[in-house]
């Protein structure tokens, strides 16, 4: 398995438990009688937004960690082929 292809696994994983988050908090709250169907939803867009916010600037990271990973090892090749 590449990187690629885990990352896209998690993040299949990550985006269902969210919706199953999501679906589950917005049930209850509609069961709770005094909160109108207008509060239920902002407060699940809200929710939706801060996870998107979250998978975005942690994709990144895991791209950019990935990205530093890679130059390591080419420098690492670099200095073992002029030495030897």
């Amino acid at each position: 398995m590449t990187l690629l292809s885990k990352s896209v696994t998690v993040l299949c994983f990550l985006v269902l438990g969210a919706v199953l988050l999501t679906g589950s908090i917005g049930a209850f709250l509609l069961y709770v009688p005094f909160l109108p169907i207008a509060i239920v939803v902002v407060i699940l867009l809200g929710l939706a937004l801060a996870f998107l916010i979250g998978a975005r600037v942690g994709g990144t990271q895991v791209l950019r960690l990935h990205l530093i990973q890679q130059r390591i090892r080419r420098l690492r090749l670099t200095r073992n082929t002029r030495d030897g």
